[in-house]
């Protein structure tokens, strides 16, 4: 059964000028640079977004309202202003990539439906593969615990 840990920024959010540096595909941890900041600035078709509250309780509820439909377990949820951590799995052959659109999907339409329509994220994602026990363990009990915003589990239930 695959598990992974999905990523999804908030729109506009990790930009090249972040302090700690960004992120570019295929190129790994780059550091700070505020020319390629305006140059996605420049590209950007709306305002960033941020998760508050009331939008992480959302993502969450989503989260939770398709995982019978869409076919997945979802084991923890950390949102954060700036993103939000899913870990889940699935048990049919379904690719990753598919999944992370499906989970996006899912977050996205309820976004929409509460908040009003808009970009509500980056355009694609990360995702780690949990290779064994001792990963998810690490995620579940230390890792994803640690984010700011509101977090859900099975024994938990919601939290801060």
């Amino acid at each position: 059964m695959p598990c992974y840990l999905f990523t999804y920024h908030a729109y506009g959010t990790w930009l090249p000028d972040r302090r700690q540096g960004y992120v570019q595909r295929h190129s790994g941890i780059l550091p700070q640079d505020n020319e390629m900041a305006a140059r996605y600035r420049a590209r950007m078709t709306e305002a960033e977004k941020v998760f508050n509250e009331e939008i992480q309780q959302s993502i969450i509820t989503a989260l939770l309202e398709s995982r019978d439909k869409q076919q997945f377990e979802c084991y923890f949820v950390a949102t954060d202003p700036t993103h939000v951590h899913v870990l889940l799995a699935w048990r049919d052959e379904r690719e990753w990539l598919r999944m992370r659109s499906t989970v996006k999907g899912s977050i996205s339409r309820l976004l929409n439906h509460e908040h009003g329509r808009c970009e509500w994220f980056a355009e694609r994602g990360s995702r780690k593969r949990v290779c064994n026990r001792d990963h998810f363990g690490h995620l579940f009990a230390v890792y994803l615990p640690q984010h700011r915003g509101w977090k859900w589990s099975e024994s938990l239930g919601f939290h801060v």
